[in-house]
């Protein structure tokens, strides 16, 4: 997966340097035809009604999986709401139409709200190379490269902490990067939970040397104590 994005981030860098150069086949470069966006576009429109509208389409393909498989799913596209029951309702159903719904209001609120409330002010800077500008493995995107910017993101959940040492020019010693993570969520609730845990079984471990009429003892006080408890309750 960091690989696929690599590549995709080296292919998108790579046409953008090819449309800001201005030089050569750049000059010339223009949008593909009327057909050929045509055809994306259906493809994505099919997409986008197969996964809105799945009923219709496994239905559609029902007689594809009984040849195969001898068996199909109940049929789909008269279920309410356009939703899909592949077993029963109280154990598994979806809604394809109404998650569209959902993050297509999701989507316009959240844009509306950044284009309502984030500055318009327009900051230039030079063309983004990627990260890549040499074609050597040690301008390559590492795992770090990777988690840099969810670390930033979720820095104050996650206590991040970065330190980077560099030497001075022409100094002999390495540069360094040091990273400190810790998961607060761990140790404000898992790990006492763990500790009282391990503390509970070290105190109660010498009940396993107990006696057999030690044993019988113990579980009629706590035969004795449910019936209690029972009795009070009811």
């Amino acid at each position: 997966m960091a690989r696929l994005a690599a590549d995709l981030r080296t292919s998108l860098a790579f046409c953008t340097r090819l449309l800001l150069d201005g030089k050569g086949a750049a000059a010339g470069a223009g949008e593909t035809d009327r057909l050929s966006l045509a055809a994306m576009l259906a493809l994505a429109a099919i997409c986008l009604l197969a996964g809105s509208l799945p009923g219709f389409v496994i239905d559609a393909l029902a007689p594809v999986t009984r040849s195969l498989l001898g068996g199909t799913m109940p049929p789909q596209s008269a279920d309410p709401w356009l939703s899909i029951v592949p077993v029963a309702a109280g154990r598994s159903s979806y809604n394809g139409l109404l998650v569209f719904l959902f993050m297509l209001i999701s989507a316009s609120l959240a844009a509306s709200a950044i284009h309502r409330f984030a500055s318009r002010a327009l900051r230039r800077a030079p063309a983004w190379d990627c990260g890549f500008p040499d074609p050597s493995p040690m301008t390559q995107y590492s795992a770090g490269s990777f988690a840099q910017p969810i670390r930033r993101v979720f820095g104050a959940v996650f206590a991040a902490h970065e330190q980077v040492t560099m030497p001075p020019p022409l100094g002999p010693a390495p540069a360094t990067f040091h990273v400190v993570l810790r998961d607060l969520v761990w140790e404000g609730i898992y790990a006492p939970i763990g500790h009282g845990v391990a503390v509970a079984a070290d105190r109660l471990n010498h009940m396993q040397f107990l006696t057999i009429r030690r044993y019988l003892s113990l579980v009629f006080v706590v035969l004795v104590a449910l019936l209690l408890v029972l009795a009070i309750w009811l």
